[in-house]
């Protein structure tokens, strides 16, 4: 598991783009699939989501099944994530 780990890592490194779909959705954000990613998945919580409307704070929240896209912000070790930013 850690060489696909890695592996992962140095495929996704910080600042690397990553587009995948909404998986599910959780009030603290969201989880996400990404091809290619057979170990691990990607998740973006409320700090890393788009946020828009009138006033400019509105989390704009995407919905299962969306295609997304984010930049990596972190690699959580304990659970084998990439953590996203999404734009």
């Amino acid at each position: 598991m850690y060489d696909e780990w890695t592996a992962v890592k140095q495929k996704f490194p910080y600042g690397s783009t990553v587009n995948g779909t909404v998986e599910e959705v959780a009030p603290f954000g969201i989880f996400i699939s990404v091809e290619g990613l057979q170990l691990s998945g990607a998740f973006a919580d409320v700090a890393g989501m788009h946020h828009g409307g009138a006033d400019g704070y509105t989390v704009i929240w995407p919905e299962v099944g969306d295609s997304v896209t984010g930049v990596v912000v972190e690699h959580t070790e304990r659970n084998y994530q990439l953590k996203l930013h999404l734009r």
